[in-house]
């Protein structure tokens, strides 16, 4: 190769890489002018906007869990600062909107809590007593309703798994014809979804152990309150407890001694199923027999009907 030709090439490749060179720092130094003509912002700024302010006001929370009939101190109470779009407008913002000036917790008995209250939760005035008051059962009731009691046992009351708040039906046991020889016994549910207040003197609803009471205190209408107290007198009152969440009525209909001995020897769904036995029919025999006939050096088969009775002189030969 020719020495003109290597000088050259040589010669474009300084210029090649110098061109590089010189490129990359021009693009470098135009990115840095820019960065430093645009003032740089935080990245929560470019995130985020700007938080605005809330303004808040101080409301009396439960600083403790307080059951209904719980006796009300400042010591079970505590301020704190809530937004005030959060706030309840019956909400209160100091103790001394509960407790008078001459309030003393030694002398006089505090106030009492007239519902269930969830630590930090809102204190509101239709849940606190007055000053000297009783957590009262007629706090509970709703209006429109009476409190009225049922006698119960061990086994009326559910062994004692039933607790105030719980919803029960009402089941009355009677005997309507006692003079028949042969007791006819009824059964009807008479009310449901009554709600219970309370289970003996106790209004407990967080009672964790079942504890057998001898009564079981109902809301339940004026009406309905006749109607329970006729049916103590008559017959025999039981509670069904139902399920959490289910209050709704279900359509019901009265059961006697009769039907019971119906569904006693019935092949009801509560009976044991039997296990179901498999009959392989049996293969019909075909109506027609195939007879070989050999004459001489031949043979030939020939169809003959099947009698299914006794011999008859008319039975004829199929084939021949």
């Amino acid at each position: 190769m020719r020495t003109n030709t290597l000088v050259t090439l040589g010669a474009s490749a300084v210029f090649g890489v110098m061109a590089i060179i010189l490129a990359r720092g021009w693009i470098q130094g135009a990115v840095e002018n820019e960065f430093r003509q645009t003032p740089a912002q935080p990245t929560s700024q470019l995130a985020f906007p700007k938080a605005t302010k809330v303004s808040t006001v101080p409301v009396v929370v439960a600083n403790t869990n307080l059951l209904f009939g719980d006796e009300l101190t400042p010591d079970a109470l505590r301020i704190v600062d809530m937004p005030q779009d959060a706030v309840p407008l019956e909400a209160l913002n100091d103790f001394s909107e509960i407790f008078p000036a001459d309030y003393d917790p030694f002398d006089t008995r505090a106030f009492v809590m007239l519902a269930d209250i969830q630590m930090n939760e809102i204190i509101l005035p239709h849940r606190v007593s007055g000053l000297n008051g009783r957590g009262s059962l007629s706090a509970r009731i709703r209006p429109g309703y009476r409190a009225v009691s049922v006698r119960v046992d061990d086994v009326t009351g559910v062994a004692g798994f039933i607790v105030p708040g719980d919803l029960v039906d009402i089941q009355y046991v009677s005997e309507p014809n006692p003079e028949r020889d042969i007791p006819l016994y009824r059964s009807d549910i008479i009310l449901q979804s009554v709600r219970v207040l309370g289970i003996d003197q106790s209004q407990n609803r967080r009672q964790d152990n079942p504890e057998v009471a001898r009564t079981v205190t109902l809301e339940v209408s004026h009406m309905d309150a006749q109607a329970l107290a006729i049916a103590q007198e008559g017959g025999i009152i039981s509670l069904v407890l139902r399920a959490v969440g289910e209050a709704l009525p279900s359509t019901t209909r009265s059961l006697d001694t009769r039907q019971l001995d119906l569904r006693a020897n019935s092949d009801s769904s509560a009976k044991k199923p039997r296990r179901p036995v498999r009959v392989t029919p049996k293969k019909s025999s075909p109506a027609v027999a195939q007879i070989t006939v050999i004459r001489g050096d031949t043979s030939q088969s020939v169809s003959v009907r099947k009698e299914t009775g006794a011999n008859t002189p008319d039975s004829e030969l199929a084939g021949g």
